[in-house]
């Protein structure tokens, strides 16, 4: 039989796409499925994408070498394929190496690949857009200045969101409401709406989210800053959040004064609104893991 055709497209332009870790995976995992290695160097959304649409096709494994971006762009353009994904974590947060489990050495990422432990998982859905987690507010404020500063790893991260304060301390005004029902009327700082709960560097930021459950978790994290910064802690330190976990099926969020509210999925900022809709997209890919 002959093996199965597989390609591993790495973005070069991720944070650490170009350290001696991420070339010796992408090496060995090119040996171990036999695959072939496509490579880009691009921040541009829209620009990756298309062009691993012009690339997925005569594929039934693809593994993404880049950053959670990267990986959030793949999952869009597997969906309608034939195709199980896998994941070289070669950005900053690396938020989906923390969900699928994957080993921290290049030898247990390759032979993970080999293995081809795969399942399908829930995804977010929102303007047409698939991925694993979507904020709403001050989080997806903070990821936009970090892209537009050139994604500098943990210091571009740290000055993103010092200059970031300022929204930090004006809360938006917003109505939430979780499959038509209210749950949330009044100030916050942000909501996270997702099948994964991690965040960049394994922050637990919306435990009870799983990519298996049928559902969305969402939370409101309402502020104001102080509480913030001690839900941030716990996020760290991988305690239970105070703000409460809520399963919806579709999440919708609108502004109470105008004011527009900025959205990010998998870190990638989508556009300013004042309103917004969350939905699940059940079995949405199937990707590899320690599942």
């Amino acid at each position: 039989m002959a093996p199965t055709p597989a390609a591993i497209f790495v973005n070069e332009a991720a944070g650490s796409a170009r350290t001696r870790r991420a070339r010796r995976t992408v090496e060995l995992a090119q040996r171990v499925l036999n695959a072939d290695v496509h490579a880009v160097a691009t921040r541009d959304q829209a620009e990756l994408r298309q062009w691993m649409d012009a690339r997925i096709g005569p594929y039934r494994t693809v593994v993404v070498a880049g950053g959670d971006g990267s990986l959030g762009i793949a999952l869009n353009a597997a969906a309608g394929h034939d195709v199980a994904l896998g994941y070289i974590p070669a950005g900053f947060g690396n938020a989906a190496a923390h969900l699928l489990r994957l080993p921290r050495s290049p030898e247990g990422i390759a032979a993970l690949l080999a293995s081809g432990r795969e399942k399908p998982i829930d995804l977010v859905r929102v303007d047409g857009r698939l991925a694993l987690f979507a904020g709403v507010g001050w989080d997806a404020v903070v990821a936009q200045r970090y892209a537009q500063a050139g994604a500098r790893r943990l210091r571009g991260w740290s000055e993103a969101v010092l200059r970031s304060w300022p929204e930090l301390t004006h809360r938006y005004n917003v109505r939430i409401e979780a499959d038509g029902k209210p749950v949330h009327a009044g100030p916050m700082e942000l909501l996270v709406v997702g099948t994964t709960p991690f965040y960049g560097r394994g922050m637990v930021v919306n435990p009870g989210a799983r990519p298996d459950a049928g559902r969305l978790m969402l939370r409101v994290y309402e502020g104001p800053a102080p509480q913030l910064a001690l839900e941030a802690a716990r996020w760290l330190i991988h305690v239970r959040p105070r703000a409460r976990g809520i399963a919806a099926t579709q999440v919708s969020i609108e502004t109470l004064d105008e004011r527009l509210l900025p959205l990010q999925a998998d870190g990638d900022v989508i556009g300013y609104r004042e309103r917004w809709r969350v939905d699940l997209k059940p079995a949405a890919v199937r990707i590899i893991g320690r599942w």
